[in-house]
Order: structure tokens, then sequence, then C-alpha cells
């Protein structure tokens, strides 16, 4: 497998001891030959002790452990279905079913015949 890192922003900030880093978004990829999974992940100084002094190989580190972590603590949620809206006097549901009328009602033809109408003459 195969797992690559790219920065994608940087947020600084003023604080008491000067200009700190605020956060680092990295996008980490995770690349098999027939799976993918990636996404981006923020490293903040507070949660991850980033600094000035934190190097590209350190982020891309962090990055990965961070995001092995998330994936590991994940859950899978699949949300109940929205129960359907059923009325208290449903109407009738009108068919484009064929319906036969009731051997009672019936109606006979009669044959037809084969022979034209200038031969029965």
């Amino acid at each position: 497998m195969n797992i690559t890192t790219s920065i994608t922003n940087t947020s600084l900030k003023n604080s008491d001891k000067g200009l700190v880093i605020d956060f680092i978004d990295l996008v980490v990829n995770f690349v098999e030959p027939d799976n993918y999974f990636g996404g981006q992940i923020r490293l903040t100084t507070e949660e991850d002790g980033i600094s000035f002094q934190t190097t590209t190989e350190d982020l891309a580190t962090l990055a990965i452990v961070k995001a092995k972590r998330l994936i590991s603590e994940a859950q899978v949620v699949v949300p109940e279905p929205k129960p359907e809206y059923v009325p208290d006097d449903p109407e009738p549901v009108q068919s484009d079913a064929h319906v036969e009328a009731p051997a009672s009602e019936a109606t006979s033809e009669a044959p037809v015949a084969d022979t034209p109408a200038s031969e029965a003459d």
C-alpha cells in the first residue's frame, strides 16, 4: 500500500508568544492497486503539537497516524428509514389491468361468415 500526503492549507495566528501556526491541512491518500481511500486531516498546535520547527516529514507522519486513528475509531451509523405517510382513509387504487365482467353479464357474439357478400346472393 502506498500512502501519500500533501499540504493543502496553512493558517497562522498571533498569540502571546508571537506568530504561531494555527493549523495545517493535509490530504492523506491510502492507495492499493484495487482500493483507494483518502481524506483531509487538520493538524493543530494545541491538539497535535505542531510548530515552525516541525518538518514536512514530521507533518506527513502526524497526518498518517491521525488518519489511521480516526479510521480505527470510526463507527458505522445506518440511519433509520423514514416511515412512509399512509392516509387514514386511502382512496381505492385505479388499475389499468383488464377486468372481465362476471359470467351473468357476459355477452355472446355471433360467428362471422367467411363468405363474401357477393356470393351470398
